[in-house]
């Protein structure tokens, strides 16, 4: 299934419309079970490569690249 990401501009409704279409958002959401996102920077959540921690005792060794 192929999503398309729209934009909705807002600046174009009056205020009290701005307010009931962001009321209605949210209760979907609540709705639906959906969580709202951060905008974390990309590669937030990229793991970091690191060696075995197995045998090693310095924690600046672990890191060492």
């Amino acid at each position: 299934m192929e999503q398309t990401l729209e934009k909705i501009d807002l600046e174009l409704l009056p205020e009290e419309a701005r307010k009931e279409l962001i009321d209605f958002y949210e209760f979907l959401l609540n709705k639906y079970g959906v969580k709202k996102r951060r905008n974390l920077p990309k590669g937030f959540y990229s793991p970091i490569k690191v060696k075995s921690y197995i045998q090693i005792a310095k924690r600046e060794e672990i890191y060492e690249g």
